[in-house]
């Protein structure tokens, strides 16, 4: 019990709760009701409709909008080998999210799907995709996604003691708990001692762009970008302006934010400014941002753990 109060205390933020900020506009919600079907075998010893509950409780930590479209709707399937989301939907027009979780290792499900979720509230089937993909910006969507997986994992902590479907798992809230702590503690995720991100961003920016899915990389980044959406949760709904067009992939980095800021909606643009402060791009940032805090790695040491599996 003492250890559980310690991880519990450890996941900072996460356990305080925010307060909602007051510059983006009151349409933007969290999400509900979210379409979900939970298909096909291989999960194991759990039933369907339980994952179908726990995942749409997974989709309900974030604030979401859906831009010029209705919320999408998701079919969950088990796959062995890596959790992703497919370009094709299904026959009934659903995103088709794969996943490798099974049994009742709830702390997975929620890793994976709030990974593979962010993708589709980032548009990511507006990129080009094909034979030849060019993804020179791909390395950035994939590190907010594994941001989302770290802050669905805290969210859930701090909701678990309320939530029903708690009731018929309560152990599962301690597992999520140490979990989430152990990932964001592996020693990767922390910037070296006396580096500034916008530094150590300057030195890998080319690295990243030529191989977007280095994981130790993104998830230093990800750790980077955790205390933004966790400072202000309606962040999340700003990820229906990231990929506005196919041509995306083929911008500079500086290129691609601005392009996300001017497309978003006026209340969400500070946001996106302070993601363009923490990388060290200030010249185009909108003014009424301020200096993004916790741009030194938040994270504390404890015993690595080895992740779920993410794409």
């Amino acid at each position: 019990m003492k250890r559980f109060l310690i991880l519990l205390l450890g996941l900072g933020p996460a356990l305080t709760g925010h307060s909602e900020p007051a510059s983006i506009a009151p349409q933007i919600k969290r999400v509900e009701g979210l379409s979900i079907r939970v298909v096909g075998g291989g999960w194991g010893s759990v039933d369907p409709d339980d994952i179908r509950q726990f995942l749409a409780l997974v989709s309900r930590q974030f604030f979401a909008t859906f831009g010029d479209r209705v919320a999408p709707s998701i079919q969950v399937r088990h796959r062995f080998g890596a959790p992703q989301v497919a370009y094709d939907r299904s026959p009934e027009g659903e995103f088709v999210i794969e996943l490798t979780a099974r049994n009742e290792r709830w702390y997975q499900y929620a890793y994976q799907f709030s990974h593979e979720l962010c993708h589709v509230f980032s548009r990511f089937d507006r990129k080009e995709h094909g034979a030849e993909i060019v993804r020179s910006n791909q390395w950035f969507e994939e590190s907010v996604c594994e941001a989302a997986s770290l802050y669905a994992l805290r969210q859930l902590v701090q909701t678990w003691p309320t939530e029903p479907f708690a009731a018929r798992f309560p152990a599962a809230g301690r597992v999520l708990a140490q979990y989430a702590q152990e990932l964001i503690s592996q020693p990767h995720r922390q910037l070296p001692e006396g580096t500034a991100f916008a530094a150590w961003f300057a030195d890998n920016q080319a690295a990243l762009r030529d191989e977007p899915y280095q994981r130790q990389k993104n998830e230093l980044v990800a750790a980077v970008l955790l205390p933004l959406f966790e400072d202000e949760p309606r962040g999340w709904a700003s990820l229906a302006f990231l990929n506005v067009g196919a041509d995306a992939q083929h911008t500079s980095f500086e290129d691609y934010l601005e392009a996300w800021r001017n497309a978003a909606p006026a209340e969400l643009q500070p946001f996106v400014a302070r993601i363009e402060v923490a990388f060290g791009i200030r010249a185009r940032a909108a003014p009424t941002a301020a200096s993004a805090p916790g741009l030194k790695s938040p994270l504390s040491r404890s015993p690595r753990a080895a992740p779920a599996s993410g794409n």
